[in-house]
């Protein structure tokens, strides 16, 4: 996916005709080139700032006083005394309001090094009790927390600050909040959530069970794309990072980048599958947009083995899942998934949603010889920017931005012949839409809307699409989330769904049988894609 969520805009300069337009123009691209050279010049000292932190502030459990405290900058002291501030902008934090969540307090890059204390400057504070307000003193030796860390270049280093409100009001009236502070603890890598951190370079881990981050993981310039692994014995996430052309591989067991793997036929890689197609070994499928290519990488032998053109600005990949997911389902006749099955014993299907031809390339993958070539190029909507695999029903769903439809292909009818009407619609789901999931246990398909911020739920049709039913509208439900969601994912278990709201930089949990948010989890500036473990 790229913003619009991608619609860019060019710059262009219109000159007067003169005698001296030719000479000015020369030299105003003598003056452009000279500041790209500067701008991507380092000082000794900004090569220093490569490590990045993460300051996360726990409200109180259950708090019994209603104190409210505005931070004006949060200040790190190194080793040396140097103070650096960590802080973007003020914030005021309430301890009802921030009860049993987590407040992202500060993300910032710093030299390496090791770092002894946290100062926060606190403008005010105040405490209010039977309906009165209480202005609040602050202590004149200022607000510090010791710490004991080290950034490392590369990496990030996450701290947690649990505030105990009840504590922190002194029998003076004097504000004295009373922090705990930890590091990151180990996690059970089957709980937790990726999130791709564009605006700050960064992936945030999320534990699923407590829905707070319990890490940030530091990877390539402008992160997008990202895709759990297959293998359960080598658990491994990958991150598409749009700005350096390049694919980090994140240990699941350590929340460490491992490997940089670059693409060297692409450009602007932006979304990113993973197949397992033998024991021990995963195939990654990468769309690189500015290129309009398809790069195919072994992610054992850290290396590109394959790019593919596709049509223009593929933002989306999607691959056929494991034939064990046909059965059980019943929504196939048994000739159909014997075709699937004999087919899938060489074949893999590879799914691409090309934004500015608004079209989908279909590619083969020969898993014997290794080799793909495209096996059918579909026309569906406008703006075609998130595809999601419905194997059990053999169906693709593609979300198209500017139509109010969604694209259905039927997978069998491009296996037979190449995908000659293969393309059918569901009309009247709404525009703006920016992802899909669909659900084969719940007979529902859930669409994921930008504008105005929310997910629609919709039936999927039992008969044909281009029947009379089809054209009604088939919206079952709609629950509201945050500002200008781009992507999301269904849990394991299949009871929530996890938003990436690009817009208000956070996560939103929600409960699918209820139908409504119940959590919002802070992460790091411009969110965009999201991935979990399944089982």
């Amino acid at each position: 996916m790229i913003m619009n969520k991608r619609k860019q805009k060019t710059l262009s300069f219109l000159f007067r005709r003169s005698p001296y337009s030719g000479f000015c123009f020369i030299l105003l691209l003598a003056f452009l080139a000279g500041c790209t050279a500067f701008v991507e010049r380092e000082s000794p000292a900004e090569q220093a700032y490569r490590g990045q932190i993460d300051i996360f502030l726990k409200g109180p459990d259950k708090p019994a006083l209603d104190i409210t405290f505005d931070l004006s900058a949060v200040n790190i002291v190194s080793e040396d005394g140097t103070p650096y501030e960590v802080m973007h902008s003020p914030v005021s934090i309430n301890s009802i309001a921030a009860a049993g969540r987590q407040i992202l307090l500060a993300e910032q890059t710093l030299p390496e090094g090791g770092y002894r204390s946290l100062r926060l400057i606190v403008s005010g504070a105040y405490l209010v009790k039977d309906g009165r307000r209480t202005d609040l003193s602050l202590p004149p030796e200022g607000i510090e927390a010791d710490i004991d860390i080290r950034i490392r270049r590369n990496r990030n280093t996450s701290l947690f600050l649990a505030w105990n409100a009840d504590a922190s009001v002194a029998g003076d009236r004097v504000f004295r909040p009373v922090f705990s502070v930890k590091g990151r603890v180990p996690e059970l890598s089957s709980l937790l959530i990726y999130v791709t951190n564009e605006g700050s370079d960064n992936v945030s881990v999320i534990n699923r069970e407590s829905a707070e981050v319990v890490a940030t993981v530091m990877v390539g310039r402008r992160p997008r794309g990202i895709a759990a692994g297959l293998i359960k014995e080598r658990m491994r996430i990958y991150v598409a990072n749009s700005g350096s052309n390049s694919i980090s591989v994140i240990d699941a067991a350590t929340n460490k980048v491992e490997d940089e793997i670059p693409v060297r036929l692409g450009w602007e890689p932006v979304d990113i599958a993973v197949s397992r197609v033998a024991p021990g070994k995963e195939l990654l499928f990468v769309t690189n947009y500015r290129s309009n290519s398809l790069s195919v990488i072994d992610s054992s032998s850290v290396h590109e083995t394959d790019n593919v053109n596709t049509g223009d600005g593929p933002v989306a990949v999607a691959v056929d899942p494991p034939v064990e997911s046909l059965f059980g389902a019943g929504f196939l006749s048994a000739a159909d998934i014997d075709l699937l099955r004999s087919y899938r014993k060489r074949f893999l299907n590879v799914y691409v949603a090309n934004e500015k031809s608004n079209d989908v390339s279909v590619f083969r993958m020969d898993v014997q010889n290794n080799s793909i070539e495209e096996l059918a190029r579909l026309r569906v909507g406008w703006g075609p920017d998130a595809i999601a695999v419905d194997y059990p029903r053999g169906r693709v769903y593609v979300a198209n931005y500017d139509s109010d439809s969604l694209s259905v292909i039927d997978i069998l009818q491009v296996i037979r012949d190449g995908g000659s009407d293969a393309v059918s619609v569901i009309n009247n789901v709404g525009t703006s839409v920016t992802g899909v999931i669909a659900d084969p246990d719940f007979e529902r398909i859930y669409l994921l809307r930008k504008v105005p911020g929310e997910i629609t739920i919709i039936r999927p049709f039992k008969r044909g699409f281009n029947t009379p039913d089809a054209t009604m509208v088939p919206v079952t439900g709609i629950i509201p989330v945050g500002d200008s969601p781009v992507s999301f994912v269904l849990g394991p278990e299949s009871r929530k769904l996890y938003v990436v709201n690009r817009g208000s930089n956070n996560i939103s949990v929600v409960d699918k049988t209820a139908r409504k948010e119940e959590q919002v989890i802070p992460v790091g500036r411009k969110p965009y894609d999201i991935a979990v473990f399944q089982r």
